[in-house]
C-alpha cells in the first residue's frame, strides 16, 4: 500500500516515499506498462468495480481469519551455534586443549548473556586457529545477537569458504544482510538456501521479503505464490503477494487474485487493506481509514494495519490520532522502525526536538534506509548549525529518493548559510528540474501520453 512512498514527505504537498495516494513513481525504477501511480489508479477503479459486482457487504460479522505466525523474528530461531570439535588444522595437542578451554569459557559467557565478552573469546580462538569453522559460525551468531550485522555477514562469508554448502550458514548470512538493510546482497545466499532445502518455509519467506524490500517485485511474487500455496489463510502473505503483483505490473494475476479473495472471503483482513489502498489511490482518505479500521478490528496485531492508519491520519495532519496508531503498531511488533520514524517526524513538527532526534536515530538503527528519518535529522542539524552532519543526512535522503525536491531545497539552504553559493545554486536548479519534470508528466497524463499528437 505504501511501498515506495514511505519517506517522501511532510504534509500533503510532499508524499512519503511509500507511495500513498498521488505519489509519483521512482524515476530510477520505471516499469513497463505505465507508472506505478497509473497502475495503482487503474487497479483502484477495477477493485472498486469488482467489489460492487460481488456486492461486498459490511455486516459487522467479520470472518475470522486464521493467521499463521509470520514474521522475520521467527527466522532468528534458525541462527545456531555449533559445539566445539577438535581443530582439524592443528596437530598440536596443547593448542587443541587451549581452544577447548576457550570454547567452554565462551559458552559460559553466552549462557550468562554476556555476548560482548564471548565475542572476545572467539576472536582469541581465531587467532589460535583462524580456520575454525565452529569459531567463525559462533562469532557470526554473537555479532548478530549484538546487532552488528555487517560484522556478522563478513564472518559468515569466511565460514562459508570452509563449508560452501551449509544451509544454516546460507540462512544466517542472508539474515545478516537483510537485517543490515542490504537486501540485494541477501538474495544470493537465501536463494542458495532455498535450492538446498526447497521446502523450508522460513528460508523462502526471507528470500521473498528480500526481493520485495529490494523492490524486485516479480521474483518476489513468485516466492510469495509458493508461500501462499502453503499457508493460504495467512493474511500478511496474501497482502504482500497482491502488492508484489501490483508493483511489478502483473495486472491480470492481481485482478484474478483479488477476485478469488472476494469470492472466498469478502470481509477478510486482506480485502479490507486492499480496498483501503484502492480508496487511497482514488484520494478517498476517509474511506481508506474506514477500511483499515475494519482490518484492525479483524486482526489488531496484523503487520502494517496500524501503521497504515497512522499514515492516513498523518496525511490529514491529525497528529494525535496518527501517533496513537504508530504506537499501536510498535506494540504489536509490526513496522516498528517506520512507525518510530513517523513519530519522530510528528515530534519535530510539534517542536519536541530532543524526542524527535531520539526517535529518528532509533528508527535508523533498526532500518538504515528510511528517507524521512534522514531528511528530518538534516532539518534538525541545520537548525543547530551542524552543517557537515546536515549535508550528509540530506544527501542520504536524496540518494534514497532523488525525485523529491524538498531535500534539494533544504540542502541549498545549508550551502547558502555556509556561503557556498555555487553549490546552493546547483541544488536550486535541481529543484526547478524536478518541478518541470512533474509538470511535463502531468501534461502527458492529461493529454494521453507523450508523442500522441505526432502520430498519423
Amino acid at each position: 500500500m505504501w511501498h515506495g512512498r514511505l519517506d517522501r514527505g511532510h504534509g500533503r504537498d510532499a508524499r512519503a516515499t511509500s507511495g500513498m495516494s498521488t505519489a509519483r513513481p521512482h524515476a530510477s525504477n520505471p516499469v513497463r506498462g505505465g507508472s506505478r501511480a497509473d497502475r495503482r489508479l487503474q487497479f483502484a477503479i477495477k477493485c472498486k468495480g469488482m467489489a460492487a459486482k460481488f456486492a461486498v457487504r459490511r455486516s459487522g460479522l467479520f470472518l475470522q481469519t486464521s493467521r499463521a505466525c509470520f514474521g522475520l523474528l521467527v527466522l532468528l530461531t534458525i541462527v545456531c551455534s555449533i559445539p566445539f570439535s577438535a581443530l582439524a588444522q592443528s596437530s598440536d595437542a596443547s593448542t587443541d586443549q587451549q581452544a577447548r578451554q576457550l570454547f567452554a569459557r565462551a559458552q559460559q559467557l553466552i549462557d550468562q548473556k554476556n555476548y560482548a565478552s564471548a565475542v572476545q573469546i572467539y576472536q582469541e580462538i581465531l587467532r589460535i586457529a583462524p580456520n575454525s569453522f565452529e569459531a567463525l559460525n559462533n562469532l557470526g551468531v554473537l555479532y548478530a545477537h549484538l546487532g552488528k550485522y555487517p560484522e556478522a555477514a563478513a564472518t559468515y562469508e569466511r565460514a562459508l569458504r570452509l563449508q560452501p554448502n551449509s544451509f544454516p550458514l546460507f540462512v544466517n548470512l542472508g539474515l545478516a544482510y537483510f537485517k543490515s538493510g542490504n537486501f540485494k546482497s541477501a538474495i544470493k545466499p537465501l536463494a542458495q538456501a532455498v535450492s538446498v532445502q526447497p521446502d523450508n518455509f522460513q528460508a523462502r519467506a526471507l528470500l521473498a521479503m528480500s526481493y520485495y524490500s529490494a523492490q524486485d517485485f516479480k521474483p518476489a511474487s513468485e516466492q510469495f505464490e509458493k508461500l501462499v500455496a502453503e499457508k493460504p489463510d495467512n493474511s500478511t502473505l496474501q497482502y504482500l503477494l497482491a502488492e508484489s503483483y501490483l508493483q511489478s505490473g502483473q495486472e491480470r494475476k492481481l485482478l484474478t487474485f483479488f477476485q478469488q479473495m472476494l469470492e472466498h472471503s469478502p470481509d477478510s483482513v486482506t480485502i479490507h487493506m486492499l480496498m483501503g489502498e484502492a480508496d487511497d489511490s482514488l484520494d478517498r482518505t476517509d474511506e481508506a481509514i474506514r477500511e483499515f479500521k475494519a482490518a484492525a478490528a479483524l486482526a489488531p496485531n496484523q503487520p502494517n494495519v496500524h501503521f497504515g492508519l497512522g499514515y492516513l491520519y498523518w496525511k490529514k495532519r491529525d497528529y494525535e490520532q496518527a501517533a496513537a496508531e504508530f504506537q499501536r503498531e510498535i506494540e504489536a511488533g509490526g513496522s516498528v522502525a517506520k512507525s518510530e520514524a513517523y513519530l519522530g517526524d510528528i515530534a519535530l513538527k510539534q517542536g519536541k526536538l530532543e524526542q524527535a532526534r531520539a526517535l529518528l536515530n532509533q528508527a535508523l538503527r533498526l532500518f538504515p534506509k528510511l528517507r524521512i528519518a534522514y531528511y528530518d535529522l538534516g532539518v534538525l542539524d541545520s537548525r543547530e548549525k551542524k552543517y557537515d552532519k546536515a549535508e550528509a543526512e540530506l544527501r542520504q535522503a536524496i540518494q534514497l529518493d532523488p525525485s523529491q525536491a524538498d531535500a534539494h531545497y533544504r540542502l541549498a539552504q545549508v550551502y547558502r548559510e555556509q556561503g557556498k553559493n555555487e553549490l546552493a545554486e546547483a541544488e536550486i536548479k535541481a529543484v526547478a528540474q524536478i518541478h518541470q519534470q512533474k509538470q511535463e508528466k502531468l501534461f502527458q497524463e492529461i493529454s494521453g501520453g507523450a508523442g500522441e499528437a505526432g502520430k498519423q
